[in-house]
């Protein structure tokens, strides 16, 4: 099992919480509809293997967005109601989609977010707002597992990619030494004029933690906190170097590993606090 029955609602309330403010602020800075339509040219939906299908009119994007909007608002404060976590779905889905007709790599970027949040639905996930307990223990920590488990694959997946790409010479150094030339912040830039073993040495970590990650969590599925303290550690070790930020990823190890069961009721209390404010 990758997690424990004790506190497993709690932590499934704190990740809807993030799992929503996250979609919703992607939602928010999307592009409006109109600049997508003016990116799409309608010839190139007609090109014999394109993959290009019809897209959503600036009007049916807008209005997909606000449907997105309000239902994941809805559920994010603690709507179970199952019409509201459908709409929530179909239409971050349907959004994700279309955003992702003009980069594919949009899609791969942030869609985590889809499935954290097809997750969360298959139980309740109120916790403390819950006025009674309105899912057996065993699907809470079913679903809180699935979410460990999905969020260790994205690691794994990463460090897979590099090894299907690259083989062993993404170890060497080079690779990420010529990133931090490139694209790296001044201490990136400052790491990249230091011997290329400094490079080699983190590349190897990097690719380390990447692939260990799914089995440490079975190594450490007691002490989880360690796991969501080394993945913010190397979340912030990234966007201090390259000042790349997977933050919709890396945010989740808050309320999966790091944040006490108990910090539920605390968000919960200075939540409706700003919202009666």
């Amino acid at each position: 099992m990758l997690s424990d029955a004790k506190g497993a609602a709690e932590r499934l309330a704190l990740a809807r919480i993030t799992t929503g403010l996250a979609a919703l602020n992607t939602l928010w800075h999307l592009p409006p509809g109109e600049v997508l339509a003016d990116r799409w040219d309608p010839n190139e939906a007609q090109e014999p293997g394109s993959g290009q299908r019809t897209r959503l009119t600036a009007e049916q994007y807008e209005a997909l967005r606000r449907l997105a909007f309000v239902s994941i608002g809805a559920w994010t404060l603690g709507c179970e109601n199952k019409a509201v976590k459908f709409a929530a779905n179909a239409s971050f889905a349907a959004v994700q989609r279309h955003v992702a007709q003009f980069d594919q790599r949009a899609w791969n970027y942030n869609s985590n977010l889809n499935v954290y949040l097809l997750l969360l639905s298959l139980t309740d996930s109120r916790g403390s707002l819950a006025k009674e307990e309105a899912a057996p223990p065993e699907i809470a920590t079913a679903v809180l597992g699935a979410m460990r488990l999905y969020y260790a694959c994205v690691y794994f997946q990463s460090g897979l990619s590099k090894l299907l790409l690259s083989g062993p010479s993404w170890v060497d150094g080079k690779t990420l030494r010529g990133s931090w030339a490139e694209l790296g912040t001044r201490a990136g830039k400052w790491l990249s004029r230091r011997p290329v073993s400094v490079a080699a040495a983190a590349s190897a970590l990097a690719l380390g933690f990447e692939v260990a990650f799914p089995a440490a969590q079975f190594m450490l599925r007691k002490r989880p906190q360690v796991l969501g303290v080394a993945s913010l550690a190397f979340h912030a070790s990234v966007k201090a170097t390259m000042d790349i930020s997977f933050w919709h990823h890396a945010v989740h190890a808050l309320p999966l590993f790091v944040l006490p069961p108990e910090a539920e009721r605390h968000t919960v209390r200075v939540l409706r606090h700003l919202l009666v404010r």
